[in-house]
């Protein structure tokens, strides 16, 4: 999924994005806190964003009738988004 957008050290990966900042280093750069409020909403820190908001529900516009009420990932798989990009050191 963050590969649509963002560019990661996963060099078995040959389709990466190049919209939003490239990942590498992230998890030495931001702490848990600051990157798990990435993943659930970037609108709060930046409204203008295209990245989407994963886990919040209100406030959304067109959103697909089988998504309506209901978060693209549940807390436990942004807990493990961030704790993946929290290996992200180097």
């Amino acid at each position: 999924m963050c590969l649509l957008c963002h560019t990661a050290p996963i060099p078995e990966e040959r389709f990466q994005g190049d919209i939003g900042p490239p990942l590498a280093g992230v998890g030495a750069r931001l702490d848990a806190a600051q990157l798990r409020l990435r993943v659930v909403d970037m609108r709060r820190l930046n409204p203008a964003t295209p990245m989407p908001s994963y886990h919040r529900i209100d406030g959304l516009q067109r959103v697909g009738a089988a998504w309506a009420g209901r978060p693209v990932l549940d807390a436990g798989q942004i807990e493990d988004v961030v704790a993946y990009l929290r290996t992200l050191r180097e």
